[in-house]
């Protein structure tokens, strides 16, 4: 029987815990160290989960601890750092939560960097791995919805406080676009491949902060397919709601992860416009699907499934949906030649300036 992989854990906010009990989920693991800045949140971390070697410095933990894989799970601003200084540390794998970077400079630093090491680099995109989304992509795959035409998705949730770090663009990068346009970004490439361009609209309804408040557009892509897409805060009960749909020439498929639980539907051509008919669907824990393809990937020496690359390519979307506004709703050409994040630069230039109704006020 094999020894378990050492792990370590880079931060230990709230999406940490979820990492923790994936990794006690899976087994074949042992989170031997644990790094964050803020000394109680770290003891706490610590007491929680039984982990003894505490470190308010990843720096010295990858020094003194002969760790695997790691975990980052850092806002947005602080994954570079980590990934680079863990793989020049010399560890196997390191999974990385999402959006991988603020800006395309410092995912290529990233990928540089394992790809110099031969660590593996996974991307934290759970719903491409969440078991419902898999069977739509193979229903699409069998022809249960004939040629793809569109593919379709909206994710909306509650305004992003400028008291939280996903609320402030120097910490998150971006508002929900960085949080969960990434996630969606991914699935279009998932189902449909690569963009050629995108056009689309940015908008800020609220002059206190520095992130988007809303995004819409559409991406052209290499398969001839349209890729629709709505990413805003403007939910008045302060929910979340994820949803995806894929339109053939013959029907749809509908999935939607919002308040109650997860919903998947697929309506054929010839029946009325309200016959949808419900898809069986499974109840499950994404992260470990996703850190069971990460754990099988280091011992297996192979890339993981949503690498490093799939992880910039859903990134390059991102950035191409600010760039579009910032040059005044153009059509953006991939690849794009930006490796700053354009939200930044608009901040900087003032350019986006309150375009929209705020929904709240």
């Amino acid at each position: 029987m094999s020894k378990p992989l050492r792990a370590g854990l880079i931060g230990c906010g709230g999406i940490a815990g979820a990492h923790m009990r994936a990794y006690r989920q899976l087994g074949g693991v042992e989170v031997a160290a644990a790094a964050e800045i803020v000394p109680d949140r770290l003891r706490s971390f610590g007491d929680d989960w039984g982990i003894e070697n505490l470190y308010l410095s990843y720096e010295v933990m990858l020094e003194r601890e002969k760790l695997d894989i790691v975990s980052v799970c850092t806002p947005p601003f602080a994954h570079c750092a980590p990934t680079i200084a863990a793989a020049e540390a010399g560890v196997r794998g390191i999974f990385c939560e999402k959006p991988m970077a603020m800006n395309l400079a410092e995912a290529d630093r990233m990928l540089e960097a394992c790809e110099r090491a031969g660590t593996r680099l996974q991307i934290d995109h759970i719903y491409r791995f969440e078991r419902n989304f898999r069977q739509a992509k193979a229903m699409v795959e069998a022809g249960a919805i004939g040629d793809l035409l569109v593919v379709s998705g909206k994710c909306v949730g509650p305004p992003r406080s400028p008291e939280n770090y996903a609320g402030q663009y120097r910490l998150n990068g971006g508002g929900w676009m960085m949080a969960q346009g990434t996630h969606l970004f991914d699935l279009f490439r998932f189902y449909a491949g690569d963009p050629l361009w995108c056009l689309a609209n940015v908008e800020r309804w609220r002059p206190e902060v520095d992130i988007e408040d809303a995004a819409t557009g559409l991406f052209g892509l290499q398969s001839g397919v349209k890729a629709f897409f709505e990413v805003s805060g403007n939910r008045a009960d302060r929910t979340f709601a994820f949803m995806a749909e894929l339109e053939g020439v013959k029907g749809r498929l509908h999935l939607s992860d919002g308040v109650d639980r997860f919903h998947f539907y697929q309506w054929t051509a010839g029946h009325t416009p309200d016959d949808w008919r419900p898809v069986e669907t499974v109840e499950e824990d994404p992260i470990a699907i996703v850190l069971q393809d990460f754990l099988s990937a280091v011992m297996d020496d192979r890339e993981p499934e949503s690498n490093g690359r799939e992880g910039r390519a859903a990134l390059e979307m991102i950035m191409a949906v600010f760039e579009s506004q910032r040059q005044g709703v153009a059509c953006i050409n991939f690849p794009l030649s930006i490796e700053e994040n354009p939200l930044a630069l608009m901040n900087e230039e003032g350019t986006l300036s309150t375009l929209g109704k705020d929904p709240f006020r």
